[in-house]
């Protein structure tokens, strides 16, 4: 690690530090560590800040401890918590060891909260006031901690008492327009919203959603001020969660990207494509149940995966739907009946229009009326299904504390598959029957 600039630097330097990540991380290890070396350390600490977990061990490695503890140092201390989970335990604490003591004490005060609560993703630097203070007091304070540190993503001052409870906030704005002899009290909003340590980092950042805020104050049990979550944070805090539920329901870990090694990958795919594997053989087990069926009216074969498909994809869109509104906070237990009114309502209107194109074609194909009325009637039915099963069974999940993302697409596509093979195939068997053939 070095202040020294080389020339073939230049250009990578001009990158923000995410896209500088990038770029190192497509690199073999060996060539991405010496080249991560080079850089300021300002600016290696920011890319670390940036790079994926799964490159980081291999990343850190290239420094030592004394290093380590530099780079520490140049992050806000909810980063340097970050990356301390990546590294061997003695390391870790050669590292910390190195690191200024009042500095070492943010960040063993961070590592006591989980890494998904609110606390374990604070940031620890903020301006705390004293309510006797005027106006110009505190530009003066700020004055003299810009000179010594970064203070321009500052948004919000937090006044506290003397034993460090939260008893208002003042916005950058009021010191601005407000007269230099006011008193921090007389100015301050004593109405404030806040979080917990530790409350859930969802629970956070739906809150960032609703209220809009640039950063919402943290409180410990004893109601003392913590840290501060920044907006900035909340929103990376979304588009991961987002990520993950995106992947978790087509059956990935939701912690796989493009570059993620294939050794690993496989390990997280093939437990879940095994589990496809048992619920595609319970929809083969239904065709085989009305194997002879089949084998006397052949046209049936054409139309079971149009009855099955149209009902899977039917029942992603409402899944869709209701894990993003679970997941988002806007729609609660209470309100499953109304949701799963409203889906049926939907799936009957679709499968009498999907119903009705298809039974035509059946007809008109195969010129057999009983076909086009059973694709219709089986349509209209697995559409059912689907509706029912998108609503109920991430209400169900949920209610027995499962992530809704984690199986309901395996169990959503299994319902369709399974009621549209049987309706279609059953329906048939009937009108076999009544129509004497």
């Amino acid at each position: 690690m070095s202040d020294h600039i080389p020339a073939h630097l230049e250009t990578l330097l001009k990158l923000h530090p995410a896209d500088l990540a990038d770029q190192l991380q497509r690199l073999p290890a060996e060539e991405a560590g010496a080249l991560l070396r080079q850089l300021p350390k300002e600016t290696a600490a920011a890319v670390l800040a940036e790079a994926e977990k799964e490159k980081l061990p291999d990343l850190l490695a290239v420094f030592s401890s004394t290093q380590l503890a530099e780079l520490f140092q140049q992050l806000p201390s909810g980063d340097a918590v970050d990356l301390l989970p990546h590294l061997p335990a003695a390391r870790r604490r050669e590292a910390l060891a190195a690191v200024p003591p009042d500095r070492a004490g943010e960040v063993k005060s961070l590592m006591r909260y989980p890494e998904d609560s609110a606390g374990g993703i604070m940031d620890s630097r903020f301006i705390a006031l004293r309510d006797n203070m005027t106006v110009e007091q505190v530009r003066e304070l700020l004055r003299a901690r810009a000179q010594k540190e970064r203070i321009e993503d500052v948004a919000y001052l937090y006044v506290t008492d003397a034993q460090g409870r939260l008893v208002g906030i003042v916005s950058l704005r009021d010191l601005v327009f407000r007269r230099a002899d006011r008193r921090i009290g007389e100015i301050m909003n004593r109405d404030v919203k806040l979080v917990r340590a530790t409350d859930d980092q969802e629970a956070v950042a739906r809150q960032f959603e609703h209220y809009h805020y640039l950063g919402l104050p943290v409180l410990d049990a004893g109601d003392r001020l913590v840290g501060v979550v920044k907006a900035s944070d909340a929103l990376a805090i979304a588009r991961r969660e987002a990520t993950e539920d995106m992947q978790l329901m087509v059956g990935l870990s939701g912690e796989e990207r493009a570059l993620t090694p294939w050794r690993k990958a496989i390990g997280r795919r093939l437990p879940w494509l095994l589990i496809n594997l048992l619920t595609a053989f319970a929809a083969a087990a239904v065709i085989g149940f009305f194997e002879s069926t089949i084998a006397k009216w052949t046209a049936l074969a054409v139309f079971l995966p149009i009855i099955a498909g149209q009902g899977g994809n039917a029942g992603m869109q409402t899944l869709t739907i209701i894990i993003r509104d679970l997941a988002l906070g806007e729609i609660s237990p209470g309100d499953g009946r109304k949701a799963l009114a409203k889906e049926l309502m939907l799936g009957l209107i679709n499968g009498l229009a999907v119903g009705l194109i298809v039974g035509l074609v059946g007809y008109l194909w195969k010129g057999s009326l009983a076909l086009g009325l059973v694709a219709l009637a089986a349509m209209v039915l697995n559409q059912l299904a689907a509706a029912a099963a998108g609503v109920v069974i991430p209400f169900g999940l949920k209610a027995i504390r499962v992530d809704p993302a984690l199986a309901s697409s395996i169990f959503v596509t299994t319902v369709t598959d399974v009621a549209g093979f049987f309706f279609f195939l059953g329906l048939a068997v009937l009108a076999m029957r009544w129509g004497g053939f």
